[in-house]
């Protein structure tokens, strides 16, 4: 006898991929599209890390010295050591922030595939690509500083990502070094980062796993974390021109907007709009929270409840230092990296529920965060298209008057934050060893 031909089945189980993966290569497209190589703003910090890489004096000390709030020593790292290779492109950069989402893209994957048990799991993983590759987050994709908000993204899930598997038993002894080590990196390559540690504990907490083993695994994680905290702190100074910390107190209800407009932002641009769709998230977590609570079924859901609660925690950390330059500073779009976690978390843990209860709440609820999804993912090509045209020119201004220093004015580097003379030494420094804009093309 033959066995049945199965084809047509498994082929149609690759169908959704192509699906899944074409946010990620629409966002390689539109950094290839509007990239442009040329220093910008930050990244004259890392000219100065080069020339004291090439003369010899880098040491420890620079790499981890504070840039503002942040302790940025991965990114530093990964500046230097990709620049050494490509010459200080800044696209190259770019493109690396764009690993870093896929990697973001293939840790979600990983824990969704085995999490929602589903003949449609795979198509229900396409908003999350969408979000995940979304071009609200123009800036990170189009600077190559950000480096440091795609590395503490992409490591703080795949920290999250690890406890997860290590639920079992077999994966354990490899799930929970991974998920230190990915914590590490994503706590010291912004602040933000340093918030995987209380969420990772939640996760743990409550995760389906053996008492004896979850004990130790808690003492493990939480004796690392604090020990990299009180780390990060030792010889720390806020920032000279950051606001006082004390403003929220004084603001709460200022504070309060610019948490919900910078959630919201995720998925709008403007600020009414951003406001109410923060508005909206906050209800739709506590809601989809209080069902499972109800249902006393917490621990299934520890990845995406600390998906949630990682993506709040680094916002009320944005808000704490940044609601004193006001509610409008909340749409900038690098944040938006981080509040995209917020709206995949609450979508996830609402598709299993309506698989699981088929409730009219949960059906409705589901149909609310998936409708607002699909209303902000072309709104988001929109703009982020006509940014990035806006972001080009730019910088290709700017890119001709850098390499063209010697004969330019003062005034052609108006809109840089440092003195013309400074610019001039590190522009000779870069033209010295062909890199950036004196790079061939």
């Amino acid at each position: 006898m033959f066995k049945k031909n199965n084809l047509p089945a498994r082929l149609s189980g690759w169908i959704p991929y192509p699906f899944i993966l074409l946010p990620a290569a629409l966002a390689f497209l539109y950094v290839y599209s509007f990239g442009v190589n040329v220093v910008w703003e930050d990244e004259w910090a890392t000219v100065a890390l080069f020339n004291r890489l090439f003369s010899g004096e880098l040491g420890m000390a620079d790499l981890w010295a504070q840039h503002g709030d942040h302790r940025i020593f991965f990114p530093r790292i990964a500046a230097l050591a990709l620049g050494s290779i490509t010459s200080f492109n800044s696209v190259a950069e770019m493109y690396l922030t764009l690993t870093c989402f896929l990697l973001t893209l293939i840790g979600l994957l990983l824990v969704f595939r085995d999490d929602v048990k589903s003949s449609l799991s795979l198509l229900l993983f396409v908003p999350v690509a969408f979000m995940v590759f979304s071009f609200r987050q123009y800036e990170n994709m189009l600077s190559g500083f950000q480096i440091a908000f795609g590395l503490v993204q992409a490591f703080s899930v795949l920290a999250l990502c690890s406890l997860y598997f290590s639920r079992y038993e077999k994966l354990r002894r490899f799930a929970l070094p991974s998920a230190l080590a990915s914590a590490t990196v994503g706590s010291f390559s912004a602040a933000q980062g340093l918030f995987v540690w209380p969420v990772g504990l939640l996760q743990l907490l409550i995760a389906p796993i053996e008492k004896p083993a979850k004990k130790v695994m808690v003492g493990v994680w939480g004796s690392i974390g604090l020990a990299e905290w009180v780390v990060y702190f030792i010889g720390f100074t806020k920032a000279d021109q950051m606001p006082s910390w004390r403003y929220i107190l004084e603001h709460p209800m200022v504070a309060v907007q610019y948490f919900l407009t910078s959630l919201g932002s995720a998925l709008f641009s403007q600020q009414t709009f951003a406001l109410l769709g923060g508005v909206l998230l906050v209800c739709l977590a506590i809601a989809s929270l209080f069902l499972i609570y109800k249902d006393g079924r917490l621990g299934e859901y520890s990845f995406w409840i600390a998906l949630l609660f990682f993506s709040f925690l680094t916002l009320a950390s944005v808000t704490l230092g940044r609601s004193a330059y006001g509610v409008p500073q909340a749409l900038q779009s690098k944040y938006t990296t981080f509040s995209m976690l917020a709206i995949i978390g609450a979508y996830v843990i609402l598709v299993r529920l309506v698989l699981e209860r088929r409730s009219y709440l949960t059906v409705g609820l589901l149909g609310t965060v998936s409708a607002v999804i699909l209303l902000s993912v072309p709104l988001s090509y929109w703009e982020g298209i006509g940014q990035g045209k806006n972001i080009e020119a730019s910088r290709e201004e700017l890119m001709f008057n850098l390499s063209t220093y010697e004969s330019q004015p003062d005034e052609a580097f108006r809109d840089i934050p440092h003195e013309p003379n400074y610019i001039r030494k590190q522009l000779r420094s870069l033209d010295k060893r062909d890199y950036n804009v004196f790079s061939e093309p």
